[in-house]
């Protein structure tokens, strides 16, 4: 009777709008009588013991995956789900699925003959928008009409469906199920086919209301042999589904949802389903969050830097009382805070959270743009380590290479990293132009603000070799820190072309005093860099030995109080790691290549 009152207080038309504009309202309608046939092998033994029939005629059936010949028969990775749900891949219908009957009787209404007929008794009668059929059609394709039988005791026929070959055909809902030979127990596994097809059933709005109690499905013609499976519907509704807002207030694991719902609505609650996963909830699947009273929500306890996707459904007080999912909607939290020790060597570029596509602006500014300037490249152009690297050439151009964020709060740390220049092209030593730097900032607000703390251009162009840049962090106990590296060609084009390199970009423990707030650790250069035989070193003064180590981390020299020629002809040829320390305690390290 209340359907009744609504149908005629909201004509048709109306309710064929609404419904156009509602997210879809999937439910499954599980089969309670008419199957006819057995089709598909299951359990433990022959498949002639576990079917009664074919699904082609010519001896072919169904596999389900727990299907074992012998209990000792290697398991299926194909087949029919063993809990008989099929989740449509039709993308048109996201999160439609399907209740298959049980698989250990009969589970298909088969129609062999053309003017064979039979009648599916559904459950649980439901009104619906749309019926979907999930059938098949065995050694070529068929017809089939079909008769929706309302309780009201009228009916609404579908003719011409024609149905397609069980192989190769289109719009299906699941396929490479395989089959099984009952004769032979052969097994065909197959990653395309057979398949099961998806069809829509469209209701005339005149019956959307109705509940069908039933579907009797007739053969029409063709060679084929009809299988018919099973049946799910966008059920009808009087409660209109929520329209999700965008999402508000996102932090690393915190976001807020909103949404708004019609005015018509007798609405008292609403649900909230989230995941990370986009696919559309089934109607019965159980929400994150229920009766909830307004319309807004924080989510609370989310992954950071994760893409979340959620979807909302109202309770109404009506004769439907509850709404389809809202459509989805979706967010990605931000990075939580890394408490170091950490270090990103840019074998993944540019590492998880870092953020590259930044441009423009200045470190008053922060970036105004999203174009990239940094990418990965072997350090200082030789033959192995990846590192960032942004190119200078030209002008007017200013690229970004933000952190991960950190948690400084426990204090006692320092942020390192090596560094050098190159030409564009080869390993040879670059001077910046007059104009160029490039600058290592620090922020504590997410880059709203930044503090530069070192600055290269035409003064203090770094060389051609590994240079170690330390910072201690003294004066940093943040718990959401973030650094960037900022190069910018300014406005005047000078004509040189060169390369800025970071490499291995650490935040570990400090060994510093508090009284160090920053330095530059002492450097000393080698060259030729590739060598032959002997490698000169710059300025021994204040050195006491030098380490030098392959790749693998092996030594394989250890010259103490060293010279400025460093004869390593024995060394095979290769990259090598020339550690040099020095008498106040400090080190330093450069790679340098054996010819």
């Amino acid at each position: 009777m209340t359907i009744n009152l609504f149908f005629r207080a909201f004509p048709a038309m109306a309710l064929l709008s609404a419904s156009a504009v509602m997210a879809q309202n999937f439910q499954t309608m599980p089969v309670n009588s008419g199957f006819t046939a057995d089709v598909i092998a299951n359990g433990v033994g022959s498949a002639m013991n576990s079917t009664t029939e074919d699904v082609d005629g010519v001896s072919y059936a169904f596999v389900s995956r727990d299907f074992q010949l012998t209990a000792s028969s290697t398991p299926l990775t194909y087949g029919i789900p063993t809990n008989g749900i099929i989740n449509s891949a039709v993308a048109s219908t996201p999160g439609l699925s399907y209740q298959l009957g049980n698989l250990s009787a009969n589970n298909s209404l088969k129609l062999p003959v053309t003017g064979n007929s039979g009648t599916l008794v559904f459950a649980t009668p439901m009104a619906a928008f749309k019926l979907y059929m999930l059938s098949t059609s065995g050694s070529g394709a068929s017809v089939v009409s079909v008769t929706l039988n309302f309780t009201d005791n009228t009916t609404q026929t579908i003719s011409n469906i024609s149905l397609s070959d069980w192989y190769n055909g289109s719009n299906y809902a699941i396929q490479g199920i395989g089959r099984i030979n009952r004769s032979s127990n052969n097994l065909e596994a197959n990653s395309t086919n057979p398949r099961l097809y998806q069809y829509v059933l469209d209701i005339d709005a005149a019956n959307q209301t109705k509940l069908i109690q039933s579907a009797t499905i007739t053969k029409s013609s063709g060679a084929g042999i009809p299988n018919i499976f099973a049946f799910s519907a966008d059920a009808y509704t009087d409660c209109i589904a929520p329209t999700t807002d965008a999402a508000t207030g996102i932090t690393a694991t915190t976001a807020q949802i909103s949404w708004t719902i019609p005015a018509s609505n007798q609405t008292t609650s609403y649900d909230i389903y989230y995941s990370t996963s986009p696919t559309t909830p089934a109607g019965n699947v159980n929400p994150n969050y229920s009766n909830i009273t307004g319309t807004s929500y924080t989510l609370n306890y989310l992954s950071p830097s994760t893409t979340h996707y959620y979807w909302v459904r109202a309770n109404c007080s009506t004769a439907t009382s509850k709404s389809a999912w809202s459509l989805v909607k979706s967010f990605t939290t931000l990075c939580g805070a890394v408490t170091p020790s950490y270090t990103n060597n840019f074998d993944n570029f540019p590492g998880n959270c870092w953020k590259v596509d930044l441009s423009g602006g200045t470190p008053q500014t922060g970036p105004t743009g999203n174009t990239t300037y940094w990418y990965q490249y072997n350090f200082l152009n030789g033959s192995t380590n990846n590192s960032a690297r942004i190119n200078l050439y030209g002008s007017n151009k200013a690229g970004w290479l933000k952190t991960v964020p950190f948690n400084l709060s426990a204090g006692g740390y320092k942020v390192k990293f090596n560094y050098g220049v190159t030409k564009y092209s080869g390993t040879a030593s670059s001077a910046m132009d007059s104009d160029d730097v490039v600058y290592f900032l620090v922020s504590n607000d997410n880059g709203s603000t930044w503090n530069i703390l070192q600055t290269w251009d035409a003064n203090n162009t770094p060389s051609n070799n590994s240079n170690e840049y330390v910072f201690n962090l003294a004066n940093y106990i943040n718990p959401y820190t973030v650094f960037a590296f900022y190069g910018s060609t300014g406005s005047i084009n000078g004509g040189l072309d060169y390369n800025f390199y970071v490499d291995d970009f650490t935040v570990e423990n400090a060994q510093l005093s508090t009284s160090e707030v920053s330095r530059t650790v002492k450097k000393a250069e080698v060259h030729p860099n590739p060598f032959n035989d002997i490698l000169y070193i710059s300025d021994t003064g204040n050195m006491k030995s030098v380490i030098i180590t392959d790749v693998a981390g092996r030594v394989v020299k250890t010259i103490d109080n060293p010279t400025k020629e460093l004869h390593l002809g024995e060394l095979n040829a290769g990259l090598y790691l020339v550690t040099m320390s020095f008498k106040d305690g400090s080190k330093s390290t450069v790679k340098a290549i054996k010819k």
